[in-house]
């Protein structure tokens, strides 16, 4: 994908300017990232699916050159849910299929369960559910472990934290796997991270409640993931009203390590 094919601009959201990247045209799919890492984890599901869609990925708060409050210590799934629907309605592109990855999958799950009229259809990469497993207590733990211990031993702790991070949800190879343009923007964006760790356990649900919501919805999860990860992918495809699971040969990286995976799963939900 070459810079020149991507159109790049700032929306207004609550106040904040979001920064965010479109390219081709046809339905819009708006892509959510997760934690660490910025909208270009999506750059080669942009390519992948090509100009025959609207393909819409933005920096969520204080990533990339998107604006956040001051101070900005944390922020919620809600909260990131309503800068999502912020973006949506000021482009003018709903409903669209949302897609998000790690914590934006979360967001993109809110946003079919509280504004269907805005997101027909999600795909959800490596929901971080993790009270839908029993290892969820002990995988967030060791977690946050594993960065407090990045943190401590680099000589710039931020980095070091992000670094230890994605090491913990990617594996030894995850500078290979994101690449140095990827893996600077992170660095920089150590403040959205430290604003990030805290939201994934804020978005409440019943399983219910889960089983009511009827946007068509495909789970993706990674066959060389985190056992856990795998279980909560299983698990949240099961209980969701309108769902199915497609796992892909990578590991948590989906977008970067298995990109037509994914560009198959949103094709996929466009048609159902």
């Amino acid at each position: 994908m070459t810079a020149a094919a991507v159109r790049s601009a700032t929306v207004e959201a609550f106040g904040l300017a979001l920064a965010y990247g479109e390219r081709g045209e046809g339905q819009p799919v708006v892509l959510v990232h997760g934690t660490a890492l910025g909208r270009g984890v999506w750059d080669e599901v942009v390519a992948a699916l090509g100009e025959g869609v609207r393909t819409i990925a933005y920096d969520r708060r204080a990533y990339g050159d998107s604006e956040a409050p001051e101070p900005y210590r944390g922020t919620t799934v809600g909260e990131q849910a309503e800068d999502a629907a912020a973006l949506i309605g000021a482009l003018g592109v709903a409903p669209a299929i949302v897609c998000g990855h790690e914590l934006g999958a979360l967001v993109a799950l809110d946003l079919v369960r509280r504004h269907p009229s805005l997101a027909r259809a999600a795909v959800l990469v490596e929901p971080p559910i993790l009270a839908l497993s029993q290892a969820g207590p002990v995988t967030v733990a060791e977690l946050r472990e594993a960065i407090e211990k990045g943190a401590r031993e680099a000589e710039e702790s931020s980095a070091g934290a992000v670094d230890a991070y994605l090491e913990t949800m990617a594996g030894a190879n995850f500078a290979e796997l994101v690449g140095d343009e990827r893996l600077v923007a992170a660095h920089a964006s150590a403040r959205a991270f430290g604003a990030d760790l805290g939201a994934a356990p804020t978005f409440a649900f019943s399983r219910r409640e889960l089983g009511t919501i009827s946007a068509p919805i495909t789970v993706v999860a990674g066959a060389r993931s985190a056992p856990v990860r795998r279980e909560v992918g299983r698990s949240l495809a099961h209980l969701l009203g309108n769902a199915t699971l497609r796992e892909s040969d990578s590991g948590h990286l989906v977008p970067l390590e298995a990109p037509e995976d994914v560009a198959a799963a949103i094709a996929e939900v466009a048609t159902r």
